[in-house]
Protein backbone atom coordinates (compact mmCIF):
# COMPACT_ATOMS: atom_id res chain seq x y z
CA UNK A 1 0.00 0.00 0.00
CA UNK A 2 1.26 3.50 -0.75
CA UNK A 3 2.23 5.56 2.27
CA UNK A 4 -0.16 8.43 3.08
CA UNK A 5 1.36 11.90 3.15
CA UNK A 6 1.06 13.55 6.57
CA UNK A 7 -0.10 17.17 6.28
CA UNK A 8 0.67 19.57 9.11
CA UNK A 9 -1.69 22.36 10.11
CA UNK A 10 -1.13 25.37 12.35
CA UNK A 11 -3.77 26.85 14.61
CA UNK A 12 -3.64 29.70 17.10
CA UNK A 13 -6.22 30.26 19.81
CA UNK A 14 -6.40 33.13 22.26
CA UNK A 15 -8.69 33.23 25.26
CA UNK A 16 -8.27 36.37 27.36
CA UNK A 17 -4.54 36.69 28.02
CA UNK A 18 -3.73 33.04 27.27
CA UNK A 19 -2.68 32.07 23.77
CA UNK A 20 -1.67 28.76 22.20
CA UNK A 21 -0.26 28.09 18.75
CA UNK A 22 0.15 24.46 17.67
CA UNK A 23 1.61 22.95 14.51
CA UNK A 24 1.40 19.28 13.60
CA UNK A 25 -0.93 16.64 12.21
CA UNK A 26 -4.59 17.69 12.26
CA UNK A 27 -5.65 15.23 14.98
CA UNK A 28 -2.76 16.27 17.24
CA UNK A 29 -3.55 19.98 16.78
CA UNK A 30 -7.26 19.44 17.44
CA UNK A 31 -6.48 17.50 20.65
CA UNK A 32 -4.13 20.22 21.95
CA UNK A 33 -6.57 23.05 21.10
CA UNK A 34 -9.47 21.20 22.76
CA UNK A 35 -7.38 20.60 25.89
CA UNK A 36 -6.32 24.28 25.95
CA UNK A 37 -9.92 25.51 25.58
CA UNK A 38 -11.09 23.13 28.33
CA UNK A 39 -8.27 24.26 30.63
CA UNK A 40 -9.12 27.92 30.05
CA UNK A 41 -12.82 27.34 30.72
CA UNK A 42 -12.01 25.41 33.89
CA UNK A 43 -9.60 28.07 35.25
CA UNK A 44 -11.55 31.21 34.32
CA UNK A 45 -14.48 32.42 36.40
CA UNK A 46 -17.71 32.18 34.47
CA UNK A 47 -19.94 35.21 34.60
CA UNK A 48 -23.58 34.91 33.77
CA UNK A 49 -24.31 36.02 30.23
CA UNK A 50 -20.73 36.01 28.95
CA UNK A 51 -19.21 34.01 26.15
CA UNK A 52 -15.62 32.97 26.97
CA UNK A 53 -14.66 32.75 23.30
CA UNK A 54 -15.52 36.39 22.70
CA UNK A 55 -13.63 37.94 25.57
CA UNK A 56 -10.07 39.14 25.83
CA UNK A 57 -7.91 42.00 24.65
CA UNK A 58 -9.88 42.04 21.41
CA UNK A 59 -12.57 44.19 22.86
CA UNK A 60 -14.59 41.29 24.16
CA UNK A 61 -17.23 43.69 25.41
CA UNK A 62 -17.81 44.84 21.83
CA UNK A 63 -17.96 41.24 20.59
CA UNK A 64 -20.31 40.25 23.41
CA UNK A 65 -22.57 43.20 22.66
CA UNK A 66 -22.66 42.14 19.01
CA UNK A 67 -23.59 38.60 19.98
CA UNK A 68 -26.19 39.70 22.50
CA UNK A 69 -27.89 42.11 20.11
CA UNK A 70 -27.92 39.67 17.17
CA UNK A 71 -26.64 42.26 14.72
CA UNK A 72 -27.00 41.67 11.02
CA UNK A 73 -23.96 41.92 8.78
CA UNK A 74 -25.17 45.34 7.58
CA UNK A 75 -25.50 46.68 11.14
CA UNK A 76 -22.10 45.28 12.06
CA UNK A 77 -20.35 46.86 9.05
CA UNK A 78 -21.85 50.25 9.93
CA UNK A 79 -19.95 50.12 13.25
CA UNK A 80 -16.58 50.88 11.63
CA UNK A 81 -15.21 53.04 8.86
CA UNK A 82 -13.84 50.72 6.20
CA UNK A 83 -11.47 52.20 3.67
CA UNK A 84 -10.54 49.33 1.38
CA UNK A 85 -11.44 45.85 0.18
CA UNK A 86 -8.70 44.49 2.43
CA UNK A 87 -10.34 46.16 5.47
CA UNK A 88 -13.79 44.85 4.49
CA UNK A 89 -12.47 41.29 4.14
CA UNK A 90 -10.86 41.53 7.59
CA UNK A 91 -14.09 42.90 9.06
CA UNK A 92 -16.11 40.10 7.43
CA UNK A 93 -13.76 37.50 8.92
CA UNK A 94 -14.18 39.08 12.35
CA UNK A 95 -17.97 39.07 11.92
CA UNK A 96 -17.95 35.39 10.94
CA UNK A 97 -15.76 34.38 13.89
CA UNK A 98 -17.18 36.56 16.64
CA UNK A 99 -20.80 37.00 15.58
CA UNK A 100 -21.53 33.75 13.77
CA UNK A 101 -19.19 31.61 15.88
CA UNK A 102 -17.30 30.21 12.88
CA UNK A 103 -14.09 28.36 13.70
CA UNK A 104 -12.74 29.33 10.28
CA UNK A 105 -14.04 30.83 7.05
CA UNK A 106 -13.54 30.62 3.29
CA UNK A 107 -13.29 33.39 0.71
CA UNK A 108 -16.79 32.43 -0.46
CA UNK A 109 -18.15 32.98 3.07
CA UNK A 110 -16.35 36.34 3.21
CA UNK A 111 -17.95 37.38 -0.08
CA UNK A 112 -21.41 36.23 1.09
CA UNK A 113 -21.04 38.16 4.36
CA UNK A 114 -20.06 41.36 2.56
CA UNK A 115 -23.01 40.92 0.19
CA UNK A 116 -25.34 40.39 3.17
CA UNK A 117 -24.11 43.74 4.46
CA UNK A 118 -25.27 45.21 1.12
CA UNK A 119 -21.72 46.28 0.27
CA UNK A 120 -20.05 45.56 -3.04
CA UNK A 121 -17.65 42.65 -2.46
CA UNK A 122 -14.06 42.86 -3.67
CA UNK A 123 -13.45 41.89 -7.29
CA UNK A 124 -10.75 39.49 -6.05
CA UNK A 125 -11.45 38.42 -2.45
CA UNK A 126 -8.56 35.93 -2.53
CA UNK A 127 -6.15 38.80 -3.16
CA UNK A 128 -7.59 40.74 -0.22
CA UNK A 129 -7.20 37.67 2.01
CA UNK A 130 -3.60 37.25 0.80
CA UNK A 131 -2.86 40.90 1.66
CA UNK A 132 -4.29 40.39 5.17
CA UNK A 133 -2.12 37.29 5.55
CA UNK A 134 0.94 39.25 4.44
CA UNK A 135 0.13 41.91 7.07
CA UNK A 136 -0.18 39.16 9.71
CA UNK A 137 -3.88 39.83 10.28
CA UNK A 138 -5.15 36.47 8.96
CA UNK A 139 -3.65 33.03 8.60
CA UNK A 140 -4.45 29.76 6.91
CA UNK A 141 -6.52 27.28 8.91
CA UNK A 142 -6.40 24.22 6.66
CA UNK A 143 -9.42 23.20 4.62
CA UNK A 144 -13.14 23.62 5.12
CA UNK A 145 -15.42 21.57 2.89
CA UNK A 146 -12.64 21.19 0.32
CA UNK A 147 -11.77 24.90 0.18
CA UNK A 148 -8.95 26.82 1.82
CA UNK A 149 -10.00 28.15 5.21
CA UNK A 150 -8.69 31.09 7.17
CA UNK A 151 -8.85 32.61 10.64
CA UNK A 152 -7.97 36.00 12.05
CA UNK A 153 -4.77 36.26 14.04
CA UNK A 154 -4.80 37.98 17.40
CA UNK A 155 -3.36 41.06 15.64
CA UNK A 156 -6.22 40.97 13.13
CA UNK A 157 -8.76 40.80 15.93
CA UNK A 158 -7.11 43.77 17.64
CA UNK A 159 -7.22 45.86 14.44
CA UNK A 160 -10.97 45.27 14.02
CA UNK A 161 -11.64 45.77 17.71
CA UNK A 162 -9.80 49.11 17.64
CA UNK A 163 -11.81 50.19 14.58
CA UNK A 164 -15.03 49.30 16.38
CA UNK A 165 -14.01 51.23 19.51
CA UNK A 166 -13.21 54.36 17.46
CA UNK A 167 -16.78 54.54 16.20
CA UNK A 168 -18.41 54.22 19.63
Amino acid sequence: MPEEKQVNVTMRVRIADAELEVTGPKNFVEEKIAAFVKTQRDTRPQHQGTNPTSSGPMGGQVAQASLAKGLSAAQFFKKATLKSDVDRVLMAGYFLEKHNGADSFTTAEITDTIRQAKIKPPANPSDSVAKNIKKGLMMSAGDKEGKKAFVLTSDGEEVVSAALRQVQ
